[in-house]
């Protein structure tokens, strides 16, 4: 029998990790949204943003380290930047191009962000500044509590899902950003500048992505390599949720924080559990608690093409 108070606390936790997963999964649809791109370099992104308050706000490279806010605030800055400078050099000379280059230019850039890191930084964990450690927790009902740097990314994703939504929908740039996503050409006709409003996608796009790698980062205490391999849990996230669809990669990644912790907790170590119509036992392992995710995708991919809130296309022949 499942006990209610545990069940409560592993779903807070659930919730808190699919929120930090959130704000990275936004990053990605949001760019797929104005342009159609596939950026399969966004866990590679969230990763230089973590390694970037290293960078900053510690003497790790550095001279002297930054305070704690003036690093991150400085890393969000460099995210603004990198997202200028990689639609000037490199995606405005594929405007027009086939799909399938630029998914591939997106694979190399995050091979090379992994490659930079790794010169700079090695492969082992970096710890961050003691103010950014976030060892605190929230407590709520039935004796569960929450992690500080869930309690925080749940907040900030949902500002920055309010946010992104008033803007594509009460301002007219995001009229115009709307505009471009559905119709290129048309809006190209009537005096839009592509290539502005590429740039400002990819300028938003990346700065949300940096401030989701900032708070995995601190979910642990530092930077780490695995914060790369979330952009595969975060892309199921996407594609559940609708991948032009911002407030669908908000609720794809709660509901896919919330299936890797109850499967962790509930299937993974060995855990028995009975199928009463085949007669059998199954056990399962560990890692389980990230295929499930995976598993549970492909049901509703089945069943919804565009996931929950993608937009339906249909050509006829």
């Amino acid at each position: 029998m499942v006990d209610l108070a545990t069940f409560f606390d592993i779903a807070v936790t659930g919730i808190g990790l699919g929120a930090l997963y959130a704000l990275v999964a936004m990053g990605f649809s949001l760019i797929y949204k104005v342009t159609g791109v596939l950026n399969f370099a966004q866990g590679q992104i969230a990763m230089v943003g973590a390694y970037s308050v290293v960078i900053f706000g510690t003497a790790a490279l550095l001279p002297a380290a930054l305070p704690a806010w003036a690093a991150v605030v400085l890393t969000i800055l460099v995210g603004v930047l990198l997202g200028l400078a990689l639609e000037r050099v490199v995606f405005r000379q594929f405007i027009g191009e086939p799909v399938l280059s630029v998914i591939i230019v997106t694979l190399a850039l995050g091979g090379i962000f992994e490659g930079f890191i790794r010169f700079l930084f090695g492969p082992n964990f970096k710890a961050y500044p003691a103010e950014l450690a976030f060892d605190w927790s929230v407590g709520l009902p039935l004796g569960a509590s929450i992690q500080g740097a869930y309690a925080v990314a749940v907040v900030i994703a949902l500002i920055v899902v309010g946010v992104l939504m008033l803007f594509f929908r009460s301002t007219v740039i995001g009229s115009i950003l709307r505009a471009s996503a559905s119709d290129e050409q048309a809006a190209m006709v009537l005096g839009v500048s592509i290539e502005r409003t590429i740039a400002l996608a990819w300028t938003l796009s990346i700065a949300v992505t940096a401030i989701g790698g900032i708070l995995l980062a601190m979910s642990s205490g530092g930077a780490a390599f695995s914060i790369e391999t979330t952009g595969i849990i975060i892309f199921a996230a996407v594609v559940f949720g609708g991948l032009d669809s911002i407030p669908g990669a908000f609720i794809g990644s709660i509901v896919v924080g919330l299936l890797q912790e109850l499967g962790s907790y509930y299937l993974e170590g060995g855990t028995a559990v009975v199928v009463p119509l085949l007669d059998v036992q199954a056990n399962f392992g560990a890692g389980f608690g990230e295929i499930l995710p995976m598993i549970f995708l492909l049901v509703v991919i089945m069943v919804k093409p565009y996931g929950l809130y993608g937009t339906e296309r249909i050509e006829r022949l």
